[in-house]
């Protein structure tokens, strides 16, 4: 499963746009915001796209996304997005490219806030849950909440993840488990991040 995060050229500030195209599908998780329209634009399509949480920097494109390509638009709130989408609840499964992804609803960062998982492509898609090397997502902002925060990523620690995909940052492929076991401890010291 080859990704692409449409944002690398942006120089604006915005989340990651992670694209794959796999079996006839091409799949965005993320919409982002500001300059990273231009990659996206220059898709020849986009048939899905999930939105792990409906921060600006996650969901800004998607008005566009939505006349530009019209695509299914999946969310844990739909209702907290500039467009309509179809919902997504805990433990629900949602097939992306022909790989099914097992929904956890991640509050902490954002009450709408989700990860996908993949445990045939060992794949986890965390929003901004975590970050590599102990990262976690801030919890000062509305709706931040550590201890929520703390039992989410308890909920994904032990997946066999081979790859993750994070709303900021670059992935992580290097000991996955370790990382998001040092983010869970990183966030259980209830240290201010800012």
């Amino acid at each position: 499963m080859k990704l692409k995060n449409l944002t690398e050229k942006a120089s604006d500030f915005t989340g990651n746009v992670w694209c794959f195209e796999r079996n006839g599908e091409t799949v965005l998780i993320d919409a982002g915001t500001g300059d990273s329209w231009k990659e996206v634009q220059e898709l020849e399509k986009i048939d899905k796209v999930v939105i792990t949480h409906s921060h600006y920097d996650h969901v800004d494109n998607l008005p566009k996304i939505q006349d530009m390509f019209s695509p299914e638009i999946y969310a844990y709130e739909p209702g907290n997005l500039p467009v309509k989408a179809s919902k997504l609840d805990e433990g629900d499964t949602v097939e992306l490219g022909g790989l099914d992804f097992e929904v956890f609803h991640t509050p902490g960062h954002k009450d709408d806030s989700i990860c996908l998982y993949s445990l045939e492509a060992k794949v986890l898609f965390t929003g901004d849950l975590i970050f590599p090397e102990g990262g976690f997502g801030r919890t000062d902002l509305d709706e931040g909440d550590r201890d929520l925060l703390i039992e989410s990523i308890e909920k994904v620690e032990g997946l066999e993840v081979d790859k993750m995909y994070c709303g900021h940052e670059e992935p992580a492929s290097e000991d996955v488990g370790r990382q998001i076991s040092d983010s869970l401890r990183e966030a259980e010291k209830k240290e201010s991040k800012y």
